[in-house]
């Protein structure tokens, strides 16, 4: 089967080096394949030119003939499983990035894939694959998590953000000495961020002496809403409510962490085609936002 697969490849290609790279093979490897299969069947299927091959006119229409035969193959499989591509695809999700980069664009992956309905798991917790049927899920961190494949979706890109009232009458953008000045949100654990964005701004100046912390990115964008400080955002998270006007970006340099959106699902040899999909279409929905 290996022969009759590299011969097909070489045939439609008239190359045994586009065979090669079809295959992820060696040229080497192609030219072996095809001259096993030649020295059982007895015959040349190839003129060979210096470096150029071209198959015979028999040659050709075995080629046909196999490419119909391994379409029939493939097709039996497909009957056999069902199709891949279709049925309930069930996605873990945090209620905040769910709600506001999730929801509002699952319409279109699902007129690209009309067959397959994705059910976002609305959860404040961590994925557990072992006690749930979740297919997978999208989860914030550095992407090391133990038994699970990560597919990166996005980096952070954090940028500071505020109601428009905390900069009445001031012009944009502020320095990073106007937004030491003012009261800072960080998350739990990662108040590091915002003296990484000060470092890279050059900031020299005295360490900011209003800073809250908080359990989650939610509440830490609602003291941004509120007009009470400044929070250190993704700048995809807070996009839609920039563009409404009811946060302003204070400077548009943003810092990145090492963190970010990732795909996660258990790890395994045979990934759902579903997933892998829905990964690729929402990669790319997150970069154009």
């Amino acid at each position: 089967m290996t022969a009759l697969r590299t011969f097909e490849a070489a045939a439609r290609h008239e190359s045994f080096k586009r065979a090669a790279e079809e295959l992820h093979v060696t040229n080497a490897a192609v030219s072996h394949q095809i001259k096993t299969l030649e020295d059982n069947l007895g015959l040349s299927l190839f003129r060979r030119r210096g470096r150029t091959v071209q198959p015979t006119d028999a040659a050709k229409r075995f080629a046909a003939r196999l490419a119909q035969a391994f379409d029939t193959i493939e097709n039996a499989a497909m009957d056999l499983q069902g199709n891949p591509m279709s049925g309930t695809l069930r996605i873990g999700v945090t209620p905040f990035y769910g709600n506001r980069i999730v929801l509002p664009r699952l319409s279109r992956f699902h007129a690209l894939y009309p067959e397959i309905r994705v059910e976002p798991e609305i959860s404040v917790s961590p994925n557990d694959f072992a006690k749930t049927d979740l297919d997978g899920g999208l989860r914030y961190g550095a992407g090391d998590w133990p038994g699970l494949t990560a597919i990166s979706m996005q980096d952070d890109q954090l940028l500071p953000v505020a109601a428009p009232t905390v900069v009445s009458g001031r012009d944009l953008p502020l320095s990073a000495a106007e937004i030491a000045q003012l009261t800072l949100g960080y998350i739990d654990g990662q108040k590091d961020d915002w003296s990484s964005w000060f470092e890279m701004m050059g900031y020299e100046g005295a360490a900011p002496k209003q800073m809250i912390g908080y359990g989650s990115r939610a509440r830490v964008v609602d003291l941004a809403f509120s007009g009470h400080g400044v929070a250190l955002a993704d700048r995809r998270l807070t996009a839609a409510d920039v563009a409404a006007g009811h946060l302003v970006r204070l400077n548009e340099t943003p810092v990145s962490t090492g963190r970010g959106i990732w795909l996660v699902y258990p790890d395994t040899e045979f990934p759902d085609p579903r997933l892998l999909a829905f990964g690729d279409w929402f990669r790319t929905e997150v970069g154009q936002i």
